[in-house]
C-alpha cells in the first residue's frame, strides 16, 4: 500500500502510530507538510511511478523519510531513536537509499533489544515508511501537554534553532517555556508564535483525546507545521506503574491481619527482586514438607502440622517484588498454640498476649513449656553434637548430588527426560538441600546472640561490636575468602580461569537468583577488564589469644562461644559452596526448557506449575506470554520501592512515598573496619557492569551482594549495601579482603555514581568530600 496522508482511510492503523497520526491530522486540516505512507517497499517499476509522481507535485522539496513501525509512538513505546531517519533526501537514488535503510532496520540489533525488553521477544512488527516534505525550520523543537519527567500539570514546550534532530537526540540544551509564563520568556521566539504552538498542541491533544508530546517546526515566515505527535509514553507508563503499586497496595491490606509483620534477613543477599521462578522454588522450602519444616524439626521445634492453630501454606511472601518471611505464623511453628506473639522490636522476641488466651492454648501449655526448655537447653549444650552432624550430611551431600560442570549435556536429552529431572532438581533443592543451611542459621543467629552477650558483660557495650568484627574478619578462613583469591590470580594470568571454572563455575554475580548467568557461562567476561584492586595477605589473629588477655573469669565460656561461631560460620560457607552446584542445574535446565518452548530467559519469570503445564500443553503459550509482560510491568514499577529487612503492615503505605533523602552526612551500620575517600558507582545488577568506566578509587554502592560479586569486590575500595548485617556473606568477605563497607538504607536512592564520598567503616557513615 503506498498512500497519500490524504487517502490514508481511518480504518488503516496498521500503518504505525507515526504515519496514522500524520495522515489524521492532515486530514483534519491541521499544518502537517505533505506526505505519503510506504507499508511495504516498492519492487515494482509502477510504485516507484507513484512516489515520484507524488514528489514532483511537491515540486521535488527535500524529503524526510522515517520509520513507522507497528507499535512504535503509541502510549507504550516510543521506540525513539531504535529504528532509522534520513532528512533533506533530494535525489531518487538517495531516497531509494533511505526507503531501503528504513525498512531494513526492523532487523537492527538496538531495535531488536527494544522489542525484547519492552514486548518480551524480538519477534518483528510490521514496518511502514512516512515520506514528508521537510521545512526549512528557524526553529524546531517538543511540545508536552505535561512535565513527562513527572507527569505535572500545565504544558510545556522546549525548542532550539535549526533542525530538532540536534534536540531530541540531545546534542543541544534548548530554551524551555511554560504555559501562561509571566515572567521574561527564555529564547528568541515571540509570545504570539508560542501561543501559536501551544494551541496547535491543544488542538492534537483535544483530537487524539490525550495527552501528547508533540514535534513541531516554525519557518522564517513564522509558520508552525506539525511533524510528529504521540502518546507521551513516560507519563502514561506513570499512571501505570501508580496503579501497579497501589493495586499492590490493596492486596496487602485486604489479604493480612493489621499486626503482621515480615523479616527479610534471610534474603538479604537477593539482589533487588528475584525472578518468578527463583521465589517459586525457595517458596516450596518453607511450606509445610519443606527444607525450613525439616530444619525446625532437627532443632526440636514443632514445624507445621494439621493443627488448625499451624498455618498450611508457606510463610515466605512476596510483597512488591521482594521475598519475606512471615513472622506473624511462626510462634506455632515453635511452639504451638501458645498466647504469645513475637514482637519484632528492639529485637525479636515473644511477648504475651491476653487476647490470644484460649482453651486449646492453656491445654497445651505444658506441652509447649516443655517444648521451649527443651529447645533451650539444647541451644545451650548440643550445638557441638549438630555441627558435627551437618558435616557428615555435607559429605554425604557431595557425594548423592554430583552434577556435570556445566549444563551442555542436557542439549541432547529428549524433552520427557528433561522436564522429569527439573521437577527432581527443583523438588530437591526446596526439601532437601536447604536443611542443614537453614538449621546453620538458626545456630548462627543463636550463637552470635550468646557472644555478643557474654563480651558485652566483660567489656562493655560500646566496645562489643569493634571486638567482633575484628575476631569475623581476621578470625576466619571461609570457602568465600578461599573463592576470592583463586578469582583474583585468574583475573591476573588467564592461564589458571580454567582451573577457576572447575571449581567455582557453578557460582556467579547475583547466583540466588535462576535467572543471572554463572561463572562458566560468562567465560573470560566474568573478570572483566584491568586489575583487581591491589591487597595485602589477609590478615590472621590468634582470637582466642585475645580472649585471654580480657582477663576474666568468663574467658572459657567466650572461648567455647567463639570456637562454635567460627565453625558454624565457616560451615555454613562450605554448605553454600556445594548446594548451589545442584542450583545451578536448574538454572541450566530452565535455560534448555525454555529454549525449546519458545520462551528463551522469560521462562524465569514463570512459575513451577505453569512451566510443567506448558511443557504438556503448548496451547497455554499465548496466555503466559500475556502474563509474563505484567510481570515484567510489575517489577519495574516496584524497582523504586524500599523495603527495610523489619517491615510492618501498618507501616506499609509509607514505603511507597519518596522522602528527602539529600543530606551531606548520612549513618548507617559498620560491617567491616576502615575508612576511605572514593568515587561511589551504583551497581544492581553485576552482570551489567562495564568495567571501562570502573573508577580507579570506586566505592561500590548496592542493594546487596553475595559472594559472586568478587569481581567488583576485588576492584573497589569500600562497599555500602541497604541489606545485610555483620554476620552476612557481604559484611565476611569485605573483612577478610579488608574493605571497609556499612549497611545504609536506601543507599542506591541516596547517593550517586560518580559522587565523591568519604566511607567510615568504624561508626557506619557517608560523608560528602566537598563538606568541611
Amino acid at each position: 500500500m503506498i498512500l497519500d496522508f490524504m487517502e490514508l482511510a481511518k480504518a488503516n492503523t496498521f500503518v504505525g502510530s507515526k504515519a496514522y497520526v500524520l495522515a489524521m491530522m492532515a486530514q483534519e486540516n491541521l499544518p502537517v507538510p505533505a506526505g505519503m505512507v510506504l507499508s511495504h517497499f516498492p519492487e515494482a517499476d509502477p510504485d516507484w511511478e507513484k512516489i515520484h509522481l507524488w514528489w514532483s507535485q511537491q515540486k521535488l522539496a527535500p524529503l524526510a523519510v522515517r520509520s513507522s513501525a507497528f507499535g512504535e509512538d503509541s502510549e507504550d513505546m516510543s521506540f525513539a531513536g531504535q529504528n532509522q531517519t534520513f532528512l533533506n533526501v533530494a535525489t531518487p537514488e538517495a531516497l531509494r537509499e533511505a526507503v531501503s535503510a528504513c525498512f531494513q532496520s526492523i532487523h537492527r540489533e538496538n531495535s531488536q533489544s527494544y522489542r525484547q525488553f519492552f514486548l518480551g521477544e524480538k519477534t518483528e512488527v510490521p514496518m511502514n515508511v512516512v515520506l514528508q516534505v521537510m521545512v526549512k525550520a528557524r526553529y524546531a523543537g517538543v511540545y508536552f501537554s505535561v512535565n513527562p519527567t513527572r507527569a505535572e500539570a500545565g504544558a510545556v514546550l522546549e525548542y532550539i534553532e535549526g533542525l530538532g534532530e540536534a534536540l531530541v537526540s540531545g546534542q543541544v540544551n534548548p530554551f524551555r517555556v511554560h504555559k501562561n509564563e509571566t515572567q521574561a520568556l527564555e529564547g528568541p521566539l515571540s509570545r504570539e508564535i508560542l501561543d501559536s504552538i501551544f494551541a496547535l498542541g491543544e488542538a492534537v491533544e483535544k483530537k487524539l483525546g490525550q495527552q501528547i508530546d508533540m514535534e513541531w517546526a516554525v519557518d522564517d515566515a513564522g509558520r508552525v507545521s506539525l511533524l510528529q505527535a504521540r502518546p507521551i509514553t513516560v507519563a502514561h507508563s506513570e499512571q501505570k506503574q501508580t496503579a501497579i503499586l497501589e493495586e499492590e497496595l490493596r492486596r496487602i491490606e485486604a489479604s493480612f491481619g493489621e499486626d503482621t509483620w515480615w523479616d527479610g534477613q534471610t534474603f538479604a543477599e537477593w539482589t533487588g527482586q528475584p525472578s518468578r521462578l527463583t521465589f517459586e522454588v525457595w517458596k516450596r522450602a518453607f511450606a509445610p514438607g519443606g527444607a525450613f519444616d525439616a530444619a525446625l524439626h532437627e532443632l526440636g521445634y514443632l514445624g507445621f502440622s494439621e493443627k488448625a492453630y499451624s498455618p498450611h501454606d508457606t510463610i515466605m511472601e512476596r510483597l512488591f517484588g521482594r521475598a519475606f518471611i512471615n513472622m506473624s505464623k511462626m510462634v506455632p511453628l515453635y511452639f504451638g498454640p501458645i498466647p504469645y506473639r513475637i514482637d519484632p522490636e528492639p529485637r525479636p522476641h515473644l511477648k504475651f498476649e491476653w487476647h490470644k488466651v484460649s482453651a486449646t492454648g492453656i491445654i497445651h501449655i505444658p506441652t509447649s513449656v516443655s517444648r521451649m526448655l527443651r529447645v533451650g537447653w539444647n541451644m545451650s549444650t548440643n550445638r557441638r553434637s549438630w555441627i558435627e552432624k551437618s558435616r557428615k550430611e555435607l559429605v554425604d551431600f557431595k557425594h548423592k548430588l554430583q552434577r556435570p560442570g556445566n549444563g551442555s549435556v542436557y542439549r541432547e536429552w529428549d524433552q520427557a527426560d528433561l522436564i522429569n529431572q527439573w521437577q527432581k532438581e527443583v523438588a530437591n533443592f526446596s526439601r532437601l538441600s536447604l536443611k542443614w543451611p537453614l538449621v546453620l542459621v538458626v545456630l548462627i543467629e543463636a550463637t552470635h546472640q550468646s557472644l555478643r552477650a557474654v563480651l558485652s558483660s566483660v567489656v562493655g557495650k560500646d566496645e562489643t561490636d569493634p571486638y567482633l568484627q575484628r575476631w569475623m574478619g581476621a578470625g576466619l578462613q571461609t570457602a568465600t575468602f578461599e573463592m576470592g583469591r583463586y578469582f583474583g590470580r585468574a583475573l591476573e594470568e588467564p592461564l589458571k580461569r580454567e582451573f577457576f571454572f572447575s571449581r567455582f563455575g557453578h557460582r556467579g554475580p547475583g547466583e540466588l537468583d535462576l535467572s543471572h548467568p554463572r561463572w562458566e557461562e560468562l567465560g573470560d567476561a566474568a573478570f572483566g577488564g584491568g586489575r583487581a584492586r591491589t591487597s595485602g595477605p589477609h590478615a590472621t589473629i590468634d582470637v582466642e589469644a585475645e580472649i585471654h588477655t580480657l582477663k576474666t573469669f568468663k574467658d572459657s565460656v567466650l572461648v567455647e562461644e567463639w570456637r562454635l561461631l567460627k565453625e558454624l560460620l565457616e560451615l555454613r560457607e562450605q554448605w553454600k559452596m556445594e548446594i548451589l552446584r545442584p542450583y545451578a542445574h536448574i538454572r541450566y535446565l530452565s535455560l534448555e526448557i525454555g529454549k525449546r518452548l519458545g520462551l528463551g530467559n522469560d521462562i524465569f519469570a514463570l512459575t513451577v506449575e505453569e512451566i510443567e503445564a506448558l511443557s504438556f500443553n503448548m496451547s497455554l503459550f499465548p496466555e503466559l506470554k500475556v502474563k509474563i509482560r505484567q510481570r515484567k510491568a510489575e517489577l519495574d514499577a516496584y524497582k523504586g520501592v524500599y523495603l527495610p529487612d523489619v517491615l510492618k503492615k501498618k507501616e506499609m503505605a509509607s514505603c511507597l512515598k519518596q522522602n528527602d533523602l539529600t543530606t551531606s552526612t548520612l549513618m548507617g551500620v559498620p560491617l567491616s573496619h576502615g575508612i576511605v575517600k572514593g568515587t561511589v558507582y551504583v551497581v544492581t545488577d553485576p552482570s551489567e557492569v562495564d568495567f571501562s568506566t570502573w573508577p580507579e578509587d570506586a566505592i561500590l554502592v548496592a542493594p546487596s551482594t553475595d559472594p559472586g560479586w568478587t569481581a567488583l569486590f576485588t576492584r573497589s575500595k569500600g562497599v555500602i549495601v541497604e541489606r545485610g548485617g555483620i554476620l552476612s556473606h557481604c559484611a565476611i568477605l569485605a573483612r577478610e579482603l579488608g574493605v571497609p563497607s556499612i549497611n545504609l538504607p536506601r543507599a542506591t536512592q541516596v547517593l550517586k555514581t560518580g559522587d565523591r564520598i568519604w566511607l567510615d567503616g568504624h561508626h557506619g557513615g557517608v560523608k560528602n568530600v566537598t563538606v568541611p
